[in-house]
């Protein structure tokens, strides 16, 4: 009973809010998978990127960026230093970000847009189109923008584009939710 929970009973409107917050995600991933395959393909924005879109694959592949730290890695302990310290960080900050969003998203086991629009969990599996959430590609470059954020603050706006382009392609391509 609510009454023998003081806890619950005064925090009542955040635990109904956190059981609504997920439905309303379901239905937004929904709608926004449904507009991206029927509406966005035909918007003047989206056949104009869809030649950039090999680039963005490449680049935001998580592999790729695993490369790219560990060579500023290799060329830093040669050359300099703080490349050297860049690419430690990424490197070593990649290989974890991959591993616990491969860890995640195959014992959670989302369908992903392509398969279906509803909001399917399946649990721990690895079976192929079940890999949906969380999205590999965005976490590792969000990793990525948010580590050379920190040594280059200049620029951090381009990361973060960069990181929110890659995203969206993602989304795009209804291999994620939103």
């Amino acid at each position: 009973r609510m009454e023998d929970m003081p806890y619950l009973r005064e925090n009542k409107k955040f635990i109904y809010a956190a059981c609504l917050i997920p439905l309303l995600l379901f239905y937004v991933d929904r709608t926004a998978a449904l507009w991206f395959e029927h509406t966005y393909g035909n918007l003047k924005i989206h056949k104009a990127l869809k030649y950039i879109d090999p680039l963005i694959n490449i680049i935001g592949n998580g592999l790729t960026l695993l490369i790219i730290g560990f060579l500023l890695y290799l060329i830093g302990k040669y050359y300099n230093r703080r490349l050297h310290l860049i690419g430690k960080s990424l490197f070593l900050g990649l290989l974890t970000t991959g591993a616990v969003v491969q860890i995640l998203k195959h014992f959670i086991g989302r369908a992903r847009p392509k398969l279906t629009y509803d909001p399917v969990f399946i649990g721990p599996s690895f079976k192929s189109g079940y890999d949906s959430f969380p999205s590999g590609h965005s976490a590792m470059v969000f990793f990525f923008a948010y580590t050379l954020s920190r040594y280059f603050p200049k620029y951090r706006v381009l990361f973060y584009l960069f990181a929110l382009t890659v995203s969206i392609d993602r989304v795009e391509e209804l291999a994620h939710f939103p």
